[in-house]
This record gives C-alpha cells, sequence and structure tokens, in this order.
C-alpha cells in the first residue's frame, strides 16, 4: 500500500474522532522500556496474582511496586471462574497506584465483558453470583421473580395455575446474587460503565494489544481510537451491538491465531504498516498452555488458559530493551522466530508438571511434526 495514502487514511480517521462527542482514552503510548502482559483470567484471582508476583508487578501488600512499567490486561478477566469481581477491585486500585508511580495497567475490553454488559450471561460461574450475595438478597430476588412471574402472566394468564413449579424454575435462572450481578453489570451501572470507559485496543511502541485480533482483511482500517470509541459507545445505555458482537470484530477475530500463513501474512503485513506497527498480540484464543509466536513474532498469542477451566497454565508475555519473552512458571524464555519455536516448546514444556496438557502435547508434536508447531497452537 502506497505510503502516502496510509498516511491520508490514518490522518482521516483521527480527524473525525477530533468532532466527536465523546472523547476516546489515550490509546497510543511510546518509549515505553517495559511491558508485561497477561491473557484471558476467567475468574481465577490465585493464578491472577501469581502472574503479579512473578513478574514483581506488586509488593506484598499487592500495592503496585513497578515504578513506569505497563502492565497490559488482554481482556476476559470475567466468567468460567468465581472470582472476577476480587481481580477486577484489585485492578482499579492497581490502576490508581500505577498511574501515580508513572507507569500504567491497561485493562482491554474482551468479549466476556462486553457479554456481561449485554446481558449474556450463558458463562457466568455460579461463585460470581454467590460472591454477591448479601443478608438482602433474598428480598432482592423475590421482588424480582415477583415482577418477572407477573410479565409473564400478561402474555400467559394460563401460567397461574403452575405458579410454583414456575416459580421453582426462575429461582434456579436467577439465583441469588443475580440481581446485585446486574446492578453492576447492566449498561451504565458501576462495571459497566468503567469498562466502557476503558480501551479494546492499545498501540506500545510498535506493538498493538487486544482481546481477539484485528481482522486484516477489511478493505479499510479504522484507526485504534475510532475503535474504542466504537465499542465504548455500545457498551452504553441505548447502545446497539454490531462491532462488539461480530465474529470479525476486535473482541471476536481468531483469525490471528488460528488461521495458516497463507491465509493471513499478506493482509497482515499491509495492516501492519498502516498502523506503523511490527507485531499484534492477542488472547482470546487459548493455545495448550504456551505463549505463542507466529509468523516471526508478528503475532503473539498470550492466552495460555491461566483459569483452573482451562487447566491453570502460567504464562505471560513481557517486552523489555526491544527483545521478548514469555514468563513460563517464573522462568523467562526468549520468544523465538519460527524456526526456534519447536525448541522454544521443549523447553517451556520442560518446565510443566508431569503429565500436563502442554507437556503431552509437546511429546505428541515431536513424534509427529508436520504441520509445524506454530500452525497447531489452540484448543477451541
Amino acid at each position: 500500500m502506497n505510503k502516502r495514502l496510509i498516511h491520508i487514511r490514518r490522518l482521516t480517521a483521527l480527524l473525525l474522532l477530533v468532532f466527536s462527542s465523546i472523547a476516546s482514552a489515550e490509546a497510543v503510548f511510546s518509549r515505553v522500556a517495559k511491558v508485561v502482559a497477561v491473557g484471558d483470567l476467567h475468574g481465577d484471582y490465585e493464578q491472577y496474582i501469581r502472574v503479579l508476583e512473578a513478574n514483581n508487578l506488586v509488593n506484598k501488600k499487592l500495592k503496585w511496586a513497578a515504578g513506569d512499567i505497563h502492565f497490559v490486561q488482554l481482556g476476559d478477566v470475567t466468567d468460567r471462574g468465581p472470582d472476577s469481581f476480587k481481580i477486577i477491585r484489585h485492578l482499579m486500585k492497581l490502576e490508581k497506584q500505577a498511574k501515580k508511580a508513572g507507569g500504567r495497567v491497561h485493562v482491554l475490553i474482551g468479549n466476556h465483558e462486553a457479554m456481561n454488559i449485554q446481558t449474556d450471561l450463558r458463562f457466568v460461574h455460579p461463585g460470581e453470583y454467590k460472591a454477591l450475595v448479601t443478608k438482602h438478597s433474598k428480598k432482592k430476588q423475590a421482588r424480582y421473580l415477583d415482577t418477572v412471574f407477573r410479565s409473564m402472566l400478561v402474555n400467559q394468564p394460563e401460567l397461574a395455575d403452575t405458579a410454583s413449579e414456575i416459580r421453582t424454575k426462575l429461582e434456579k435462572r436467577f439465583p441469588l446474587g443475580y440481581v446485585e450481578h446486574r446492578l453492576l453489570w447492566e449498561p451504565g451501572q458501576e462495571l459497566a460503565k468503567w469498562y466502557a470507559g476503558h480501551n479494546t485496543v492499545i498501540q506500545i511502541n510498535n506493538t498493538i494489544y487486544l482481546h481477539g485480533g484485528l481482522d486484516p482483511h477489511v478493505d479499510t482500517y479504522r484507526a485504534l481510537e475510532e475503535i474504542n470509541e466504537m465499542i465504548g459507545r455500545e457498551l452504553e445505555p441505548g447502545g446497539q451491538p454490531e462491532l462488539s458482537v461480530s465474529e470479525r470484530g476486535p473482541l471476536w477475530y481468531r483469525g490471528l491465531a488460528k488461521n495458516s500463513a497463507d491465509e493471513e501474512l499478506e493482509a497482515l503485513n499491509r495492516m501492519l504498516e498502516f498502523y506503523n506497527a511490527d507485531r499484534i498480540m492477542v488472547a482470546h484464543s487459548p493455545t495448550m498452555g504456551a505463549v505463542m509466536p507466529r509468523f516471526d513474532r508478528k503475532v503473539i498469542v498470550a492466552d495460555v488458559g491461566i483459569s483452573a477451566h482451562y487447566g491453570g497454565a502460567l504464562a505471560n508475555v513481557v517486552s523489555e530493551k526491544g527483545q521478548w519473552y514469555a514468563v513460563h512458571r517464573g522462568r523467562k524464555i526468549e520468544l523465538p522466530l519460527d524456526e526456534g519455536v519447536d525448541d522454544y516448546l521443549k523447553q517451556v514444556a520442560a518446565l510443566e508438571p508431569v503429565g500436563s496438557k502442554l507437556a503431552k502435547y509437546v511429546q505428541l508434536k515431536m513424534a509427529n511434526p508436520a504441520p509445524k508447531a506454530a500452525e497447531m497452537i489452540t484448543i477451541d
């Protein structure tokens, strides 16, 4: 793509934001010496703390202790595990502490945060509701069930004959803590408002960070600030979900993690040139337990399945002085180019407990070396 045309398109996208009625959060950061990034946490507070400690981001009191380092959480704090609220509350505090110390905590929006705001609660762990139960929860639940049942009777008055049976079903559908959950996550409420004010995608130095991925096959690329504004609007009261629910949108796109070089690389190169970036880091598509570089580190897949739900792997990404590393169970290992992926996998598998998913995968992979390891990494 012609560099002059790229510059004009980027400038046009940015000018559109200048005249927008909603100001976007800062999305581009330069001259950052060190970045620590972690993928999906899915309600596993203990693993979250292990990541912070392994990277010396916090002190013994779990307060920020990393100075001007930037810490990126790539979305999906919520669902599948019981302790999302504990993680979010801690991130809220850490965010303020880091900024005061000259660093940053970037909490990016994942598809599961958007799902909670948009009332798609299929993956909410029962422990999430339980964590919000108070002595008033029974009364709140009763009032809510009464409202729901009366609404049902408007269109189906015959249901009155089976009120007790329906009530039992409603109690299972809307357990204790459900009302409190919605009072936090409904658009405009505390957690929904907090997340809507955060970024979906950022660029630090020459690397783009986001949850799902940017689709490189579109005709026109949007400025990062425009993407953030669009997702933010969709998560606000009255927002109409479009980009936030699209399979090819930034919260859901899996092509960079799953597709082959033949499918992605040419378009990826064009996209990186547009953003003046060298690589893009994504989460969302869990690997077999290792941080995975793809296409000679032009893509880094950071969702290793940290949460208990996915097996409790323990790894994150570090960028320092232009070098890229995985911190795998506390050990810093350089992320390779494609030709070194097999050796890298052997190194990280050797740090795993006996019988781990990653160790089994690497053993099988080395016995059957085709296709390349970099092309066979994700589990869903």
